[in-house]
This record gives C-alpha cells, structure tokens and sequence, in this order.
C-alpha cells in the first residue's frame, strides 16, 4: 500500500507534555501491534518530569523530537508529522492505550476506503470499558464539536462503520498529503479543537473521511489539561470555539445558522459560571480578541482551498448533526447534557439551504 518499501505505511505521532506517568503503558501497546510496516514519533514539549527516559526504556527504537518549549498538541503533531516518513499519520494521545489489532484495522480500512482522508477510532473510556469516548466527531450548525457517543454505553450502533465528520484527536489517523495540503494543525489554537479545526477544513475541501469500530483505543482523559473544568480546559476552549467560527465560518452560513451557534456560546457561558471559572473564560475572550486579526486573515485561504459550493458543506454539517442527534432519541439516550437536549429539541428539522455560492 506504500509507494515505497522503504517507507512506513503508518507514522504514529505522540505528542506529549509530562506524560511519563502513562506515556509507558501507551508505547508497549504499540510495541505489540502486529501491524509491524510503522514507525513511533514522540514529540516531548519540554518536559519536567521523566518521559524521555521512559521512551527511551519502553521503545527505545521511537523517534524522540526534544523542543526547547511546550508547543502544545497542534505544535507537537506538526513537528511530528514533518521528521516522520509515513503515508499515514495516527495521532495518539500519550494517555492512551491502543487494542494489539488498532493498526492492523487502520491498514485494511485504506484498502477498503482508498478515497477516504482520514479514520476515526472507537474510543473507550479506559476506567469503564463499556462506555464511549469518541464514536467519531460530529460538527454542529452551533458552531462546536460533538464526540459521538460521549459517556454512552458501548451499544451496536457504535459497532458500524459509518461516514463522519471529523476524528477525535486523542486517537486517528489522517492521510499525509490531505494534512499537507491543508497546512496541518492550527498552531493558533495550541490544544482543544485543533482537532475540529482540521476536520471542519477537510470537510470544506470536499474529503471523505470514516469511523472504523473495530480500531478500538482506551483512553484515560484530563492527563495533560486537568479536566473538562480546568482554568486551563475553560480558557482555551472559550478561545478557541470563538478562532472556530472567526476562521472558518462564510458569512452566510454564520447569519443562517446564528441561533444555534448563540445557544452554544451563552450554554458555554453559563457552566463556566457555573464551575467558578468566569476569569478564565474572560480570558479566553480576550484571547480571542487578540487572535482575531490572524483568523480573519486565513479566511482567504480556507475560501481558497474549498470545493463545491456553501450548500454542499451546509449539507455535510446537517448530516452530521443528525448523526449526532441519535444519541439523543429515548430510549437509546443516556446522555447527561442539558445543552444538547435543548438543542437538539430546539433545532428539530433540516434548514432550507440558502442560495449563495462559494
């Protein structure tokens, strides 16, 4: 599947940040892969604590990239994807461990799925193995990111393949050129939904990507941020949902879809309030502030690089909130998250797709 016999098919790119304490567990898993045409790339944002030696101990044939600062998660899988050599990039969160098959699966999805730009992972909760982390992404008209499946027991709508919006960072694999072509992650938005960022950009450039349940990941969570709740967590995440919108966003879609996307920021708002993280989120707000210029200059080259027209990309994000959506028709729901059923409630029917062009 790999032009040449020289390269690895696969690159797994581990971006990490005083990870030592699961770093260990996440690399033997990967030594045990019996996929075997792949190479191990960890990038260590300068790290305080032990994880250099750790790799060096658990797999000591990894590529280790030292930088000079913590670059963050989009940085760090950047610098990874430039010093490794594969066709394929798997990301993989440090706090992670990987199923002996996981690559094994990713290697027969490229050969079912040649059109595809990259792979979502079934993602579980390592604590609670019955329960969904990620199902693949969902991207709603709100303007945010929704991991499919999100707290849900594992069930057999999960157990198919399917066509999603985006991949969890925390564990996926992209297609190199597409990443390429599209200039990588955002380094703007350090960590959180760099990963929906990158999504939303393949989606617009017309590529496919899908969800492949038998690549199983476990996955612990909060190992580097501290939570959902964290002033970090809460800082970046308000700053981040915000470059989102301000980078990718047409006009038009944003006038049409102001509803759902003024829902999502006031329900943000509210439980940031609601955990005692006002200054973060405030913040986050100046941040943004700050980075508004150099969203607004993007916007040309997100224009640039999108295929088909805004009613084709309209169409793909309404697919893909009714995807989400069906976590939430009783009596499958278990799902704990008052925003989500309001909105889901609120917004019910498809949008009449307005008649504008690129």
């Amino acid at each position: 599947m790999n032009s040449s016999k020289n390269l690895p098919l696969i690159s797994v790119v581990i971006p990490n940040y005083n990870g030592a304490e699961y770093l260990g567990a996440c690399l033997r898993s990967l030594q045990a892969q019996t996929l075997r045409d792949m190479e191990i790339v960890v990038v260590d944002n300068a790290s305080l604590d032990e994880s250099v030696k750790v790799v060096q101990t658990s797999a000591p044939e990894a590529i280790v990239i030292r930088e000079s600062r913590n670059l963050g998660f989009a940085g760090g899988v950047n610098a990874g994807i430039r010093l490794s050599k594969g066709e394929w990039i798997a990301v993989l969160n440090n706090d992670t461990e990987v199923q002996k098959d996981w690559l094994d699966e990713f290697a027969k999805a490229i050969a079912h799925r040649p059109e595809a730009a990259f792979f979502a992972c079934r993602i579980l909760d390592f604590a609670d193995r019955s329960r969904i982390y990620s199902a693949g992404d969902c991207y709603l008209r709100g303007g945010i990111g929704y991991r499919r499946g999100q707290g849900l027991k594992d069930r057999e709508d999960f157990c198919k393949e399917c066509e999603v919006f985006s991949a969890s960072g925390c564990a996926a694999l992209y297609r190199r050129k597409v990443v390429e072509e599209l200039g990588g992650f955002d380094e703007h938005f350090f960590a959180y939904l760099e990963d929906v960022d990158l999504g939303f950009r393949i989606q617009a450039a017309g590529y496919r990507g899908y969800y492949v349940p038998r690549a199983v990941v476990y996955h612990h969570g909060a190992a580097t941020g501290g939570g959902e709740f964290s002033p970090l967590t809460v800082r970046l995440r308000t700053r981040n949902s915000l470059l989102l919108l301000l980078k990718n966003t047409p006009a038009m879609m944003f006038l049409q879809c102001f509803p759902m996307i003024f829902l999502a920021q006031i329900s943000w708002f509210l439980r940031a309030a609601a955990h005692g993280r006002l200054w973060s989120y405030f913040k986050g707000l100046a941040a943004a502030f700050l980075l508004f210029p150099a969203m607004i200059r993007e916007r040309p080259a997100n224009r640039q690089s999108r295929k088909g027209t805004l009613q084709d990309l309209l169409q793909r994000i309404l697919q893909s909130e009714s995807l989400a959506r069906r976590d939430f028709i009783p009596p499958a729901s278990e799902s704990d998250s008052a925003f989500l059923k309001l909105y889901f409630r609120m917004f019910k029917g498809k949008m009449q797709t307005a008649e504008y062009g690129r």
